[in-house]
């Protein structure tokens, strides 16, 4: 009874650390027609790039994933801010990650006068103890500016 109460308390108290390490939220630049996918990082911890020097190995990248695009198109790939990159001796490896805060960018052209994205965002955040997985889902609701 023991180890299941221990189980089910790291469970909960891993869900609770995770969701307060990164808060997400999103924006649209109507100039520059671009979805802003925002992290705000908690000190002490950080956020794992989209592109990695090594995507098959070491933490888990960010990833976003489009569920649905409707009255949009989603132009190029998306660009990502400059990450720091750190050879991690854990990892054997180079890292690329973020502390504080980052952005990611989508730019979009409208098929129609309004737009809806969703989908979640996979990610690894983690500090000098710990890692842990996690997603955010998203809903982003569109109007062309003109």
């Amino acid at each position: 009874m023991y180890k299941i109460i221990l189980c089910v308390s790291l469970l909960i108290t891993t869900s609770i650390i995770a969701q307060k390490t990164v808060k997400w939220s999103t924006s649209f630049d109507e100039t520059k027609l671009q979805v802003n996918f925002n992290a705000k990082i908690e000190k002490g911890w950080h956020l794992y790039a989209i592109y990695v020097p090594q995507p098959d190995d070491g933490p888990l990248p960010t990833i976003i994933k489009y569920k649905t695009v409707k009255g949009v198109n989603l132009i190029d790939s998306l660009v990502q801010e400059k990450p720091i990159i750190f050879y991690d001796k854990n990892f054997g490896m180079n890292l690329a990650y973020y502390e504080d805060s980052t952005s990611f960018k989508q730019k979009i052209e409208f098929k129609q006068k309004k737009g809806k994205i969703d989908g979640v965002i996979d990610y690894m955040t983690c500090n000098d103890k710990m890692c842990i997985p996690y997603n955010w889902s998203f809903e982003i609701k569109l109007s062309h500016p003109n």
